[in-house]
């Protein structure tokens, strides 16, 4: 039973399949009217008469049943019938027309233009439809008239017999095109069904937004409009990414209470998709406006994207960088990380480790210092041992002998133990009485692999810390 059931169901399926490539398909109607074309007028040739601008005004009619509908020439209008019952939609175009009082239409359904719009201006019938994959057949008993070939080519081919369009597939495109030029291929193509307009440009996909409305309050505190653009802010970037795509600008949209709005645009340095980056900004140009009125409703419009992948400059390369990968590279690097360029400001604190403080600094500014400095170093003299300092003192283990008034460092354990054969010191800095009091006591060493390194022990608790070494 299984068995001969077999044959049935392989058949269903492969109609399903057939049905749904064909509806993946772009479907065309065509739709035609002999009103709006001069009779006076040769084959080819086309007039506006008052029924062509009739056909103008229907247009909003025909977009209240199909969803795209463009005006062509000739009296021919176009509707996309694409994931949608083809021959529905075509009655209901059709009664568009029969209420406007335009009676002497006809429509053509097909997946090829060219027979969808032979169909509807010399096919039989008030609707016809050409089955998918039977479009050159359909239009081979047509004279090639129907094509609208030029005086010149069509006389040209009823010199050599062509008479119908299937006349015209049966010959081979090199010998077409070396007899008829350009135009008689194109017209070759047109009668094998191969139409490679383009009756609708494809659809532009709408730019991400997220808009929030309420009624019962208004809102002037920037912390709790902040709280809600960030959540908008957070769908928009969740979107972008999901394309692959950058913003480049943003405009935030604040309803108010005086039923009046206002907008202000943001524009980073570089397209990002990050949130993080644009709520840094957002928050910058919040501090900056003045809203005139309470806010009840915020929009967040993306005005213009990018793609995701740009090319990025190593600044730290000198055989690469240039002055606009660089600069690019530090915009990049504020929109992301925030204000990542500082520059250090030293004090005249005892403790090395509190000497120094890191200050933001403007990205011109601190290349300009940076350069002034390797101009100093280049000009002094021979290199010299630098101090690397940890970034926090590691905390070591020490065994040490007695040397006068204190205790002489003579191992010390990191990771491993290490003989030391040099201490000089002990170097003594005390202080802070009335804040965070110290008394350390410092000595410059030698281990006998040849490292000099910096060990001081803190006088108040009696613990040994490693705080950097000289290379």
């Amino acid at each position: 039973m299984v068995a001969n059931r077999a044959p049935f169901l392989l058949s269903v399926y492969l109609r399903y399949i057939i049905g749904v490539r064909f509806s993946l398909k772009m479907t065309f109607i065509c739709l035609w009217t002999p009103s709006a074309v001069s009779p006076s007028l040769a084959i080819g040739t086309t007039a506006v008469t008052p029924e062509n601008e009739l056909l103008q005004h229907m247009i909003p009619s025909l977009l209240g049943v199909a969803p795209r509908v463009m005006l062509g020439a000739s009296g021919i209008v176009w509707a996309d019938a694409r994931g949608m019952s083809a021959e529905s939609l075509a009655k209901d175009l059709l009664g568009v027309f029969h209420g406007k009082g335009v009676k002497n239409v006809r429509a053509a359904i097909s997946i090829v233009p060219v027979s969808a719009e032979v169909a509807a201006r010399h096919g039989h019938g008030a609707l016809v439809r050409v089955a998918p994959g039977s479009e050159r057949e359909y239009l081979a008993p047509y004279p090639v008239g129907v094509l609208e070939p030029s005086l010149a080519l069509s006389t040209m081919l009823d010199g050599i017999g062509v008479e119908c369009c299937g006349d015209l597939a049966r010959l081979d495109l090199e010998s077409v095109e070396v007899r008829f030029g350009a135009e008689g291929a194109r017209l070759w193509r047109l009668s094998r069904a191969d139409d490679s307009r383009r009756i609708f440009a494809s659809m532009p996909r709408a730019l991400p937004a997220a808009s929030l409305d309420w009624v019962d309050y208004t809102l002037k505190e920037g912390e709790r409009l902040v709280f809600i653009i960030n959540a908008l802010v957070g769908n928009i970037t969740t979107e972008l990414k999901s394309r692959g795509q950058c913003a480049r600008e943003m405009t935030m949209i604040f309803s108010l209470a005086n039923r009046e709005t206002f907008e202000h645009l943001v524009r980073p340095a570089r397209s990002t998709a990050s949130h993080k980056a644009w709520m840094r900004l957002i928050r910058t140009h919040l501090e900056r406006i003045t809203l005139p009125d309470g806010v009840v409703g915020i929009t967040i419009r993306v005005e213009s994207v990018t793609g995701e992948l740009e090319r990025q400059g190593d600044i730290f390369d000198r055989g690469f960088a240039t002055a606009r990968a660089a600069e690019e590279t530090i915009a990049q690097l504020l929109d992301d990380q925030g204000a990542v360029v500082v520059t250090p400001r030293n004090t005249q604190h005892p403790l090395i480790d509190r000497r120094t403080e890191w200050v933001s600094q403007e990205p011109s500014q601190a290349s300009a210092r940076i350069q002034l400095k390797e101009r100093v170093v280049k000009a002094t003299t021979a290199p010299r041992l630098t101090l690397q300092l940890l970034p926090e003192p590691r905390r070591v283990a020490v065994k040490t002998r007695r040397r006068r008034d204190h205790e002489l460092p003579v191992e010390f354990r990191d990771k491993q133990w290490m003989r030391i054969t040099s201490a000089a010191g002990p170097d003594r800095v005390s202080g802070g009485r009335w804040s965070e009091p110290y008394a350390r006591e410092y000595f410059r060493c030698v281990t006998d692999d040849g490292m000099m390194v910096w060990l001081y022990r803190d006088a108040r608790l009696d613990e040994w810390y490693l705080h950097g070494w000289w290379d």
